[in-house]
Formats: structure tokens, C-alpha cells, sequence
């Protein structure tokens, strides 16, 4: 396709581009039609480091790039073209929630349902299960309150109407056989047993000292310390060098540039919007974050899809006799910037049992997330535990 010529049929009564501008398009536009050599099935052991646009969604930047030089070229000279950057999404999503109202309450609730696809058989038939447990955090603004955190195993039960018909077909067993590919240890292949109510219950209750956050991926930190957090994007990558040389169990080969992506934990915590902003701006500058656009969450949630550390990799739990491959992505509210669903692996082909775009494996925070006056209370049927949950 001639995009240029389908411009000039589509804009009749526009004055045509300069010769400048005609030749830098379709130089941008071969560029992004330049793909990378898939790698190998020898090569299949271990995640791949880097990420690549789509040449279709380039490509419609820079024909949209023309059309607006071309309706404007009226009344002004002929521009540079400015080359289309997935990452200004962030950007505009951080104007847009910078000003949002610092809403705060009793509890902050985190609420996350962890799920994953298993590949099964049972009486003669192969089909996939879908695994769903559920943790659900209180963390209270008071650190002299507990904290309380609660565990269920939702439910297993076949993915698809697909599968589900196949599990008819093997006779609707309750307990199914784990379908693991050659090599797999035997005790990762043990049988699992359907249900379809939440049950296997347990929960704590205990103040924290200090109040200390349980996700310590950033440090030990507090409500208080989330709430002095400066919403300057240079500050807050300044502020985030403290915590690197002082979070414990670092590693020393670890550089503050290879921490500095840890930032997105923070569209996880509880912070001001106005910091959730700044935090946007300083992912949307680095050169690991990549905005993949527009998707549908796997709660059937509208977000904004962005690689912050590793977007690829392989599976052996599905396929015959090859990894197929998947890849790792998060996905933000595109209203608040909040996550919606985080270490969301999606299948990047297509095998036996398994489409190509399925989400085999994520962390979603569950709708009712975030801060509430509600205070929680033990669950009926649960089992009060002595360790700590996650």
C-alpha cells in the first residue's frame, strides 16, 4: 500500500507535502517494517530481554503524523515530523490524574486474585483448568490497629466452555491429573481436585511494627512514608536513591539503574495521586518502559498495557514437545493509574488447548480495591493461622 498516495485521494483539496516531509515518512514508515529474526526453538531456554512495537500501530502514527501536516499546511511552513512515542500515553494519563482528589479512609484494602491456567487430563480427554485463589489485605491507617489479612482458594474449574465440555465428556470428574510435558519432576504433577466454591480459608490478625507495609519491594515503608513522598518526578527519583542504598537484601551488583523500574510498585501503593503522577513521568522517561496500548483486563476491565522490567519469555506447561512462548505485561486503570493487573503472562503463539493472547497467568486487583471505612471482621469458616500470609 501507497499510504502517501491513499492521503492524497483521501485530502483533494489539500495542498501537497513538501518533498522533505514525503521523503522523512516513508523513511519512518520502512523503518518500523523492519522485524527482528524470531529466535530459534534451540534458544528457548530462559526469559528474552527487550521489547518491539508493532510495525501496524507505527505505521498508523506516522500516516495520521501526514494527515495532520497536510490539513495545516495552509497557514504554516512544512514541520519536522516528530517521531510517535508509545510512552506519551503516560504522560497525558499523568496530567490527567495529577489533579485528582487525595481520597483517604480507615483501611486501605488490597484485594488480589491470583489465577492461572493448568493443562489437565482425565478420561482420555486433555483440557485446561482455571486456578483461582483470593488475598485480601485491611492495613489500617492507625498503626496501632492489626492488620488483617485473609486467604481463600476461590475456585478450580475448567477455562472455557471448550474445556468444560471436554470435562463433561471424561464423565465431569472431581479430581483431575496434571498434564506436565516430558521432564517435568513428578511432584509437579500431582492430581488436583476441582471445586467450584471458596473454601481453605485462613487469615491473620496482628499489628505491625511500626506499621511497616507488607510489600517491601521498595523498603520498609509506612502509610506515613507514602504520604510525605514528594510529587516531583526528579524528587521522587532522588527520593527513591535513599531507598536503594538502604533496602535491605540488596544485592551489590544491583545498580540504582537497575532498580529504578521498581517504581512502578507504587502504582500499587497507596500514594496521592499527584505522586502516582510524578511516578508516571519518571516510568514514561526510562528506556525499560514500554506502552503497548489499548487492552481489555482479564476481569473484562478497560486498561493501558506497559512493560516496566522483562516483557518476554517461555512456558513448558503447555504444548507437546516445545516452551511456548508468552509474555509479561501490566495493566493500568486508564482513569486513576492504578494497576488493574500486574505479571499478566499471556500466550504469544498459539498450541494445542491454548490461543494465541490467552492470559495464562496474572495478579488482578479485585474492583471493590482501595481505601474504605469498612472495618474488617473474622470470616465465618475461616482458620486463624500463625504465619504469616502474603
Amino acid at each position: 500500500m501507497d499510504e502517501l498516495s491513499l492521503l492524497a485521494r483521501a485530502l483533494p483539496d489539500a495542498p501537497p507535502p513538501s518533498a522533505e516531509v514525503v521523503e522523512k515518512a516513508r523513511l519512518r514508515l520502512a523503518a518500523t517494517q523492519r522485524k527482528p529474526v524470531r529466535p530459534g526453538r534451540a534458544n528457548r531456554r530462559g526469559p528474552a530481554w527487550g521489547w518491539t512495537l508493532g510495525a501496524a500501530a507505527t505505521t498508523i502514527a506516522v500516516v495520521m503524523a501526514v494527515v495532520t501536516l497536510v490539513s495545516n499546511m495552509t497557514t504554516v511552513p512544512a514541520p519536522m515530523i516528530v517521531p510517535a512515542s508509545g510512552n506519551d500515553a503516560l504522560l497525558r494519563l499523568a496530567d490527567q490524574i495529577a489533579q485528582l482528589p487525595d481520597e483517604r479512609d480507615d483501611y486501605w484494602r488490597r484485594p488480589l486474585l491470583n489465577n492461572g491456567l493448568i493443562r489437565v487430563r482425565a478420561g482420555g480427554e486433555t483440557f485446561n483448568v482455571l486456578q483461582s485463589s483470593r488475598i485480601d489485605l485491611w492495613h489500617p491507617r492507625d498503626p496501632g490497629d492489626p492488620v488483617h489479612v485473609e486467604q481463600w482458594q476461590q475456585f478450580v474449574r475448567p477455562a472455557t466452555k471448550a474445556d468444560e465440555r471436554a470435562w463433561q465428556a471424561a464423565g465431569s470428574p472431581g479430581t483431575v491429573q496434571r498434564a506436565c510435558t516430558p521432564g517435568t519432576r513428578a511432584g509437579d504433577c500431582a492430581q488436583i481436585r476441582l471445586s467450584s466454591k471458596p473454601s481453605q480459608c485462613v487469615y491473620t490478625r496482628a499489628a505491625e511494627p511500626g506499621g511497616v507495609l507488607s510489600d517491601r519491594r521498595l523498603g520498609e515503608l509506612t502509610l506515613a512514608d507514602l504520604s510525605a513522598l514528594p510529587d516531583d518526578a526528579e524528587q521522587l527519583r532522588e527520593k527513591l536513591r535513599t531507598y536503594w542504598k538502604t533496602r535491605k537484601n540488596s544485592r551489590p551488583e544491583d545498580s540504582f539503574k537497575d532498580f529504578l523500574p521498581m517504581a512502578f510498585a507504587l502504582l500499587e501503593l497507596p500514594v496521592k495521586p499527584s505522586v502516582r503522577a510524578a511516578t508516571l513521568r519518571l516510568l514514561a522517561e526510562l528506556p525499560t518502559t514500554k506502552v503497548r496500548g489499548s487492552i481489555i483486563d482479564p476481569l473484562g476491565r478497560p486498561g493501558i498495557e506497559v512493560t516496566f522490567i522483562k516483557s518476554e519469555g517461555f512456558t513448558a506447561q503447555f504444548g507437546t514437545d516445545d516452551e511456548v512462548a508468552q509474555r509479561y505485561t501490566t495493566i493500568l486503570d486508564p482513569h486513576t493509574g492504578t494497576v488493574l493487573a500486574a505479571n499478566v503472562a499471556i500466550a504469544a503463539e498459539s498450541t494445542e488447548g491454548l490461543a494465541k493472547g490467552t492470559f495464562m497467568d496474572y495478579q488482578a486487583w479485585a474492583p471493590e480495591a482501595g481505601w474504605t471505612s469498612e472495618r474488617p471482621e473474622r470470616p465465618r469458616g475461616c482458620r486463624l493461622s500463625d504465619r504469616p500470609l502474603p
